[in-house]
């Protein structure tokens, strides 16, 4: 590092790992600036804070981080964001210039440098950095000033009502920070109505100054009486309303509250559900709410106009003077009365007088609560209660309500059949006493959880009866409110003899699991069995056919030729059953590759030539993209395509026609292998991949074939993630269709992983 010292001149520093590149630029700048060099990020960090430069040249590439790491560091600390940063790069894109941009860079500049081009940008940038230090001071002194002012002062913009700005004691009375407070308009502290809002600020336009009475709203919901000075101020060009605020709750807080308690009175009476009549001396309504007009059926003109005595049942019929004065109607107590509606239809209500005195005279209020609907429901809810009760004691299922500690406090006749008990002694008890020591910690989790509202449970549990028999039971278990307390119901199911089917099923399965690796193994073992005689086989009669040992006549040349394609059909044979057996056997895997399609159908194609021509087969091939490169196991892809075409050709007549096609589609590489064959049944198309299975006895003496080479077609196309589909008419020919999917050599890797999972 070089030794700085004292300057007036600006500070530059330059990052590159380039030493020569970063001398370079400080010579280029040292006559108007004071360049600092660094050559790592950690070196480049360490200085910015040391020497706070006002400004710095960024290379993108750097040994430890790149330079978009670094221009993010420092742009995202509130202490340096604000020094500018010039990028510097000599491969600069329309994706490299936004990530620099998006990394928080000022200006970005391609190498080679331009000298003029670079200080004119420097220049610019460290200008631009002075002006905005200069308005910040500017802003701070203004600050200063504005929160030094005592009383509360709000800066409100004319066109939209926004506060603007606020001091500190207007955040200190209105309870809300900076941000908060300037995300609000005037007229969402206001409670006043946002006409009158508007009004009282058109009034201030007018007169350009103003003295107003409000009511604000505090952040915690409490509303103030203020007093407001308004006036207009200028900041940068701009006019703003400049108001100060004073509290004067205190000055008209009798007055308010009994504006409020005048207020509450109303709209309990006007907003309570029960009709309330006052009457007079005299008998006479002089006054109800409107719940007493809507029980009776008058609107308030007409009750206005109406005795208590003439809405009330026989035992009210007397003048409301003697009720008061001999009591006739005891206070507060309520009585249950048939009454009727101005509409001559009837209704139950229950009734309660009490007597108050207003000024010198008494008076007598009514309460009119209309019960028509309760006693309705009281009575559905009887009947449903009737209803519900014998379903539950009727049905088969078990059901239970434990409360919080997981006693039983209600159960049905279906539990005491299930644990042949006595209801009366499973009520209270704790339904662990009833499961197996396996099964408790099970049901304690499935209480806790669902009375502590994470959802309802669907469990298996291993019961006890009291004869101390172990049965299994199923519980579905919800939350529900009993006798005011939260509770859990679980509906019990008797499934001892699902769960026996279900362990001889488990069994039944283990049982053939083991018996189909047994097969596997016994058929790889005899394969392999198989091959060491056949291989000599093969091998002895292929030297004899080659008449290594000495010349061979006719006939035993030919018989030679039958022992050695016998063999080598047997080995085929072997071979399969082999792949299957290792398949079935989880051993085979996929040696996966990037290859041309194109050019494996063809390796495959020229392979099979021999065959067509013999039965003068025309075969054809198509390929939309030539160009169609896959990733899989190329072996595995060739032998999925010699077997459809081995058995295309096996199964179409002679002068008959086989057509390959290959095409991508989205993501997937699709290859068709279509014949003019014998067909297959519709009713046998699914059964054409299942292991040595043979549609026809009759066609196995025709064609030969041990029925795998489909299965495994279908194993390796499944083993690679695609799929295989055929359609097929009798005497018309088949057609097979298998998909794998397009895999690139950096999508390998995981695809192998997925495969394996």
């Amino acid at each position: 590092m070089i030794e700085l010292y004292a300057s007036n001149k600006p500070k530059v520093l330059i990052i590159d790992d380039e030493r020569d590149q970063a001398e370079l630029l400080c010579l280029q700048l040292e006559d108007e600036y004071l360049p600092i060099p660094a050559y790592s990020g950690k070196e480049a960090i360490e200085l910015v804070k040391a020497e706070l430069p006002d400004l710095i040249l960024l290379d993108m590439k750097l040994p430890e981080s790149d330079g978009y790491e670094i221009c993010s560091t420092l742009k995202s600390d509130p202490e340096y964001r604000f020094i500018p940063i010039i990028i510097i790069s000599g491969f600069f894109e329309d994706t490299t210039n936004m990530k620099a941009i998006q990394c928080g860079a000022d200006d970005f500049i391609h190498k080679p440098l331009n000298r003029f081009e670079l200080k004119t940008r420097i220049k610019s940038l460290i200008r631009i950095k002075k002006n905005y230090k200069a308005l910040q001071e500017s802003e701070s002194r203004y600050k200063q000033l504005f929160n030094n002012i005592p009383a509360v002062t709000l800066l409100i913009d004319p066109v939209n009502y926004r506060i603007a700005d606020a001091n500190e004691p207007a955040f200190a009375y209105y309870g809300y920070t900076y941000a908060e407070m300037t995300a609000k308009k005037i007229t969402d502290i206001s409670i006043h109505s946002r006409e009158r809002n508007k009004e009282t600020i058109q009034q201030f336009f007018s007169e350009k100054k103003g003295h107003f009475y409000s009511c604000h709203k505090l952040a915690n919901g409490e509303t103030r009486n203020v007093e407001m000075y308004i006036n207009t101020i200028n900041i940068r060009g701009k006019e703003l309303i400049i108001t100060n605020v004073y509290d004067v709750t205190f000055n008209k807080k009798t007055e308010i509250e009994l504006r409020e308690s005048e207020e509450k009175f109303k709209q309990v009476v006007e907003l309570s559900i029960d009709g309330m009549i006052i009457g007079a001396n005299s008998g006479k309504i002089v006054d109800c709410n409107e719940a007493a007009c809507r029980i009776f059926g008058y609107d308030k003109e007409e009750m206005l106009e109406l005795n208590v005595a003439d809405i009330l049942r026989e035992n009210f019929r007397r003048g409301i003077s003697e009720i008061i004065n001999v009591k006739a109607v005891p206070d507060n107590k309520i009585i249950e009365s048939i009454n009727k509606r101005k509409d001559d239809t009837f209704f139950t209500a229950e009734i309660a007088t009490r007597k108050f005195k207003l000024g010198d005279e008494e008076r007598l209020i009514v309460y009119v609560r209309d019960i028509t609907e309760r006693k309705k429901a009281e009575r559905d809810l009887k009947s449903s209660e009737e209803n519900f009760r014998a379903l539950v004691n009727n049905t088969l299922d078990g059901i239970i309500i434990l409360n919080f500690e997981g006693k039983v406090v209600a159960a049905n006749a279906a539990i005491g059949k299930m644990f042949n008990m006595e209801l009366e002694k499973i009520i209270g008890m704790s339904i662990a006493k009833y499961l197996a020591p396996e099964s408790i910690p099970v049901a304690i989790k499935d209480q806790i959880n669902v009375l502590n509202d994470q959802g309802g449970y669907l469990s298996v549990y291993k019961a006890i009866s009291s004869t101390g028999k172990h049965f299994w039971i199923e519980g579905l278990g919800t939350k529900i409110i009993y006798q005011n307390q939260p509770a859990n119901i679980v509906v019990i199911r008797d499934i001892t003899v699902r769960k026996k089917a279900e362990e001889a099923l488990i069994n039944a399965k283990t049982a053939a699991e083991v018996a189909n690796r047994t097969k596997s193994e016994f058929l790889t073992n005899m394969s392999h069995e198989l091959k060491t005689p056949l291989n000599s086989i093969i091998g002895f009669s292929d030297l004899l056919k080659e008449e290594i040992t000495g010349p061979l006549n006719e006939k035993q040349s030919r018989y030679v030729q039958f022992i050695s394609s016998s063999g080598k059909n047997l080995l085929n044979i072997i071979n399969d059953i082999l792949d299957l057996s290792k398949i079935e056997a989880g051993e085979k895997d996929l040696h996966m590759e990037e290859f041309s399609v194109d050019e494996a159908i063809k390796t495959v194609i020229s392979m099979v030539l021999p065959k067509t021509q013999e039965k003068n087969i025309i075969l054809n091939y198509h390929s939309e993209n030539r160009t169609l490169w896959i990733a899989a196991d190329e072996s595995k892809f060739r032998q999925i395509m010699e077997n459809l075409l081995s058995n295309a050709i096996k199964f179409t007549p002679a002068n008959g026609l086989i057509d390959v096609t290959s095409k991508q589609e989205d993501t997937l590489a699709t290859i068709e292998v279509k014949d003019t064959g014998i067909g297959i049944p519709e009713d046998s198309l699914e059964k054409i991949f299942e292991p040595f299975i043979q549609l026809d006895s009759s066609l196995s003496r025709n064609f030969e074939g041990t029925g795998l080479g489909l299965t495994l077609v279908k194993k390796y196309v499944e083993m690679h993630g695609g799929n295989i589909y055929v359609e097929s008419k009798m005497d018309e020919g088949s057609s097979f269709r298998f998909e794998l999917p397009v895999i690139r050599k950096k999508e390998i890797e995981p695809t192998l992983k997925l495969l394996e999972n």
